[in-house]
This record gives structure tokens, sequence and C-alpha cells, in this order.
């Protein structure tokens, strides 16, 4: 069904409002009401908008004539392209800002993300020339499906400008490190299932299997860019990868372009490439996509703390019992060699925030209604367990976040581990994190980081004593 018809937009202000929509099967959606001129100058941004609303909004009924169904990253997209941009030097020390003020202080000195907009690109780049380093480490995968790019220049992008992926031995501060496309391939709380997870009795088939899980279509020009990028030898990198019928198809047409282009893809090639997703929520542990990922050296992100959060309900709503077991399986696909990696998505990280995360990987337990935000309860023993036998140990899950996840920033030559010829980031912590009942890792926190011989950040409070 057809979600956006510009001729219908021709009512209200010039911004939008937002209203909330949610069923007891979907996922909450809002709608977006504009009146001609905020379309017309939407559309001078952003020539394809019109096609990526309904790209990415499959399956849900047309608003009508006062507006369109979106999710939340066109949604905030659009928001990006209406405020006006800042210069690089504004969005670049705007940047440093925020590193000092959250990341620095949850001990972090190196990480990856998709990038949005060219604007970060450029003022990344920008404060990199200015000041030779940035204020942390970043691997970044530039963002196809939210930029303002005409489909016929989007479907080509990748292949036509070349694999240009590279490793943090290019510069220790900014590389990419592959391709991305948000919600282009599957959608958390809608991952690609199908065959492998039945819907339960008395539920709608055609409702989940149709409209609620999310497949990659093929037509979409920001697919069919990834794919042509795939097959010019680029890199999965920022892209979903939430069920697991949905790495099953990318593991089958990664097999197709290696037949298609074998002097460029060779099984060395593709393997060294270490091919990965995003969320990882729903990955279960199927046996043939197990056998497809050792093959081809893909890696595989798990965001347990937002799996825990929101696929229960998934589970509890729509599948049979076997679900659950779908639901972060982290420590059989670890145990069948695949190379899970620790993944979270942070908006404001404190001084706590990778402690709470650490300890939902060895305790499996989350906050019980705090919805898509939960993390580890204030208290053991009040939140909801879910597969305990699936919790690892202390040193993996701190493995996760370190020398796996500088894996697959293509970073383990620097950084991820303290040895000799490495960069001597480090970050000290406020009680010993390798000792203890495992029901205090979240009590612990950061204290000082340190990043490139710099004090990045230190505790008031704490005052080591030098000799």
């Amino acid at each position: 069904m057809k979600i956006l018809n510009q001729r219908n937009l021709s009512l209200y202000f010039i911004l939008i409002v937002s209203l909330l929509l949610s069923g007891t099967t979907q996922a909450s959606h809002r709608a977006l009401l504009f009146n001609q001129y905020a379309m017309d100058k939407v559309l001078e941004m952003w020539p394809d908008f019109e096609e990526s609303v309904n790209n990415q909004a499959r399956g849900m009924q047309d608003a009508g004539a006062r507006g369109l169904i979106t999710q939340s990253p066109l949604r905030s997209h659009l928001g990006q392209l209406l405020r006006e941009q800042p210069t690089p030097s504004q969005y670049g020390d705007g940047f440093k800002k925020l590193v000092d003020e959250f990341y620095s202080k949850a001990g972090m000195t190196a990480f990856g993300s998709r990038v949005n907009t060219n604007e970060q690109i450029t003022a990344y780049h920008y404060l990199y020339r200015r000041d030779r380093k940035l204020p942390v480490r970043h691997a970044y995968a530039y963002d196809l499906a939210r930029q303002a790019i005409p489909s016929s220049a989007a479907s080509g992008l990748n292949d036509y400008s070349g694999a240009m992926w590279d490793t943090i031995d290019a510069n220790p501060w900014l590389w990419l490190h592959g391709m991305a496309s948000e919600g282009d391939w599957d959608a958390p709380n809608r991952g690609c299932l199908q065959d492998d997870l039945p819907v339960k009795a008395g539920v709608d088939e055609s409702q989940v299997k149709d409209i609620i899980e999310i497949c990659p279509d093929f037509s979409a020009p920001t697919v069919q860019a990834l794919m042509r990028g795939i097959r010019s030898g680029w890199r999965y990198a920022g892209v979903h990868g939430v069920g697991s019928h949905g790495l099953r198809l990318f593991i089958e047409k990664l097999e197709g372009h290696m037949k298609a282009n074998p002097k460029v893809l060779t099984l060395d090639y593709v393997r060294n490439s270490r091919h990965g997703f995003a969320h990882g929520t729903m990955t279960g542990a199927v046996p043939d996509v197990v056998e497809g990922m050792l093959k081809y050296n893909l890696y595989l992100p798990i965001n347990l703390r937002r799996a825990l959060a929101i696929e229960p309900d998934n589970c509890r709503q729509n599948y049979v019992e076997a679900c659950f077991k779908f639901v972060g399986p982290v420590k059989t696909l670890l145990d069948q060699g695949v190379k899970v990696v620790g993944e979270f998505e942070i908006g404001r990280p404190d001084p706590e925030t990778y402690f709470d995360i650490l300890d939902v990987y060895v305790n499996r337990e989350v906050e019980i209604g705090a919805g898509t935000e939960a993390t580890a309860p204030e208290t053991y023993g009040e939140g909801e367990v879910y597969n305990p036998e699936e919790g690892v140990d202390r040193v993996v899950a701190l493995k996760l976040f370190t020398y796996r996840s500088a894996e697959f920033l293509y970073a383990e030559s620097k950084i991820g581990s303290l040895e000799v010829g490495k960069f001597a980031d480090f970050v000290v912590v406020d009680k010993p994190y390798l000792s203890g009942p495992d029901r205090e890792i979240r009590d612990n926190k950061t204290i000082m980081t340190v990043l490139a011989n710099e004090t990045r950040y230190k505790d008031p409070e704490y005052n080591p004593i030098t000799r």
C-alpha cells in the first residue's frame, strides 16, 4: 500500500506535529503533518523522500490527507534536514563537548557507528585537519539510507566510488570501515525470521510474516546499493542483522556475488573482510546460518540490553515458545565459534553505563517495564531474567567490548588490549572488575580515562598517589 502521496499533503503548518499510533502487534510509529510549502522544501533537500518513506515504513495504513506515517530513523533525519546546519567548526567543537561530558566519563576511548549526514563527515575531517586528533577514536560507516541522495545515485554509490573501507593503521583517529544503511535489511523488533520461527496459535500469520517482520526489499535503491557494494568488494559494517533469516539472505546473496566477481571476492578476501551487522537481537543459533557465518567469518554484534528489553514482548505477542531461544543466545553462538561482538547504542552515557551493560551479558537481567531503555536493575533480583544459561563470565563479557570489538572495527593492531606496540589507551575503575560477586558488576564505575597520553576524564574524588 502506498504510504505517501505528495498530492495529499497540503494541510497545516510548515513543521511537524507528532501523533502516536500504536497497536498490539506493531511497533509504535508517528504521523507527521505538513503543508505544501513544507513538503516542497523537504523535497528540495531530500529528492526521493517519498520513496524513502515507502521503503522503510512498510505495511502501515495510509495516513490520508493529513500526513504520513514513518519510523524514527526517517523522522530524526528529517529533523536534521530542517534545522540550520552548523559550520564544521561548530559541529566539531560540539562533538568534542559531547565526548568530554559523556563519552570520556563512561571510559570510551574508541567507538564505531553509522554516520547519518554529510555534515558529520565534513566536521570530523575538519576537526582532524585542524587539531591532528579527535577526542575519541572513531570508526565510521557512511549511512546511505539517511542521506538526501536521489535514488539513481544511491543505487550506484558504493560500486562507482570503489571499495575504500580502511583500518586504524591508515588513520589512528578516524577511519571508514565499511558501508551502512539503517533499516534497509531488517529492523529491531521486526527482524526477518520467516520459516525459522512459527507464529503462535490465534495470531494472524500474514500480519506477522508479511508486515511485522521486515525482510530486505531488493527493489529498494539503498538495498541495491548494498548488494552492488558487496559485489564490488565493500564491507558490511553498519547494516541491521536482527533475525536469523535476514542473516541467511545475506549469506545467499554473498555467495551469489562471489560467483559473479570471483577475481575480487575470493574466499580469503571475504573472510578477511569480516562482514558484520548490527543489533542481532533475534539471531537464534540456526544450524545452517551458523555454518555460513563460520565459513565466511561473519561478525555478529549483539545488543543484548536491547534484545532483552524489547524482544520478550515480541515473543509473547506473536510467536511460539521457542522464540525465547532466539533472543540473544550469546553463549551458544560463542561456543559454536561465531564471532559475537559486544554492542550498545549510546545516547548520553555516564560512568556506570558499561558496567550496567556488562552486567546484562553476565546475569541476563533487565529492568521490568523500562521499555527500550531498560538496563540492569538498580537492585539485583528485582528485574526480569531471560535465558540465564546464555550468560557468559565476566572475562568473556569484557573481551566482547574490547578485543573483539576492536577486531570488528578493524583496529586490533592498535587497540583492544594493552600490549607492547599498541596504543596505551586505558581506564581506571573504582573496584576490581575481575573479582567479586557477579551481582556487583553494575556497582562499578570509571574514575579515569586516558587517551593518547592525555587524561580525558578524572573523577574529582580520585587522587592517585604518584611515586
